[in-house]
């Protein structure tokens, strides 16, 4: 994916500089369009010396810094080229990539919605937006996005795939299962196996996934979250340590992977390993702000190492976020009991009782008394 290079613009400007300033800005594009991005970053430099308020020549160096790979550069250029022309869209696009490309899904989810605000985005901008919502587990937000675009897009792999993921994690297998078909079309690939697996892993079958999910890593190991999902299969067929295995080559490639460091903090604190159990957690927190069973995770941490008023302030925010968290509750239960608080402590253990009943009734072929 391009970052926007705006040289139009640029020219535009090139009349109005100072005659040494404009030499600087014509070596600097022509640098640019040569791929010499280094010396292009140079000469913008000195140009903006000059003319620091050019909204184009700080974007085009924000480009040129991330086609070098100095994304915080990058950002912080895009950034001051927002402040001159706050709605352009270019220049939040390019942000947004640049967030995207270094995994910072929330932030890039932020400039990618403000493009679409500000007029018909482009089916660029509309695939970004809908795999960081599917990153972020909004799949809602990314079903609603792509299904516009189905029918215009029922012979790309790659959107069959964005799609089929989002719909088979927001539990529609069935139309899940028409995205698979379209890809398999194609012959075997470790997407379609991986959306097969996913597809029995969320409907718990999981000895079904593990095969479907071996075969993906087999056929692709290099495919974006095929280790994490494995991993889980593992685990919730009694391999713990293969699926710490599989966890952790997913974040070798992946570091931000959501899943593989909630799921690898949740293997440190079982070890009470807290210290790593934590870094894990604060990855996954990064990746998904605020996410609910995460900082249960660390509540039941500050638990574990009697910090019980931390545990206490976190598990009361969760429980009135969250009022049907059962494990929630049932912590808050203790940490009230430990606390010598019995009336809190019994209350929240009737609210357990009563989650757990009404749980119980929605199962199949139990008969509430």
């Amino acid at each position: 994916m391009r970052l926007l290079f705006l040289v139009f613009a640029l020219l535009a400007c090139v009349a109005g500089a100072q005659p040494a300033a404009e030499k600087h800005l014509q070596e600097a594009i022509a640098l640019h369009q040569s791929g010499n991005f280094e010396g292009a970053i140079r000469e913008y430099r000195e140009y903006l010396k000059a003319r620091p308020d050019s909204m184009s020549a700080r974007s085009n160096l924000g480009a040129a810094l991330a086609h070098m790979g100095r994304y915080d550069e990058a950002v912080e250029e895009y950034k001051r080229a927002l402040r001159l022309e706050p709605r352009n869209a270019a220049v939040l696009l390019n942000l947004g990539l640049t967030y995207y490309k270094t995994d910072r899904m929330p932030e890039a989810a932020e400039q990618l919605e403000l493009v679409m605000s500000l007029g018909p985005p482009s089916q660029q901008a509309i695939l970004l937006l809908a795999d960081c919502d599917v990153r972020l587990g909004e799949y809602k937000k990314a079903i609603a996005l792509l299904s516009p675009l189905e029918k215009e897009n029922a012979r790309d792999a790659g959107f069959n795939y964005l799609l089929g993921t989002a719909l088979v994690r927001d539990g529609q297998p069935d139309r899940g299962g028409v995205l698979i078909d379209r890809i398999l079309r194609n012959g075997d690939s470790a997407e379609a196996r991986l959306l097969l697996g996913t597809t029995k892993l969320f409907s718990m079958d999981y000895a079904g996934a593990l095969p479907e999910l071996k075969k993906a890593v087999d056929l692709n190991p290099r495919l974006p979250e095929v280790h994490s999902y494995y991993g889980q299969a593992l685990l919730r067929t009694g391999d713990p340590a293969g699926a710490g295995t599989e966890f952790r080559a997913e974040l070798e490639a992946n570091p931000t992977d959501f899943m593989s460091n909630l799921e690898m903090g949740v293997l440190a604190k079982e070890d009470q390993n807290y210290a790593e159990a934590s870094r894990y957690f604060d990855r996954a927190l990064k990746s998904r702000p605020g996410d609910p069973g995460v900082r249960y995770q660390v509540a039941t941490i500050d638990l574990a190492l009697e910090n019980v008023e931390d545990a206490r302030n976190e598990l009361e925010k969760l429980v009135k976020e969250s009022p049907q968290f059962t494990e929630a509750h049932v912590s808050l239960a203790t940490v009230y009991y430990r606390l010598k608080r019995k009336p809190e402590g019994d209350r929240e253990r009737a609210i357990v009782q009563k989650l757990l009943a009404e749980q119980q009734a929605k199962q199949p072929g139990v008969n509430p008394k």
